[in-house]
């Protein structure tokens, strides 16, 4: 049984609701990264997580698309694994 990262209603008729609908997901603690990453995964989505050249935020990214921005703890997180500081 799958349970969804978050729920969104689907009767939005105005700009801002079509907005939220393609906003990304903001990852910011190592966890939260773990959870949604696992739960692609999980799906078989091929998915690449990528660092900005300046390091300030990473991206999560299914079929070249960004489908989540990482920042905060989380990135500090990818930055430690690479062996990489800001």
């Amino acid at each position: 049984m799958s349970s969804a990262l978050y729920k969104q209603n689907t009767n939005f008729t105005h700009s801002t609701g079509s907005f939220l609908k393609s906003a990304p997901v903001e990852l910011t603690t190592v966890k939260g990264y773990n959870d949604f990453v696992s739960k692609l995964e999980k799906k078989n989505d091929k998915i690449s997580t990528i660092l900005s050249e300046d390091k300030s935020q990473g991206y999560v990214l299914q079929d070249g698309e960004v489908i989540a921005t990482i920042y905060g703890e989380a990135k500090d997180y990818l930055l430690s694994l690479g062996g990489m500081t800001e």
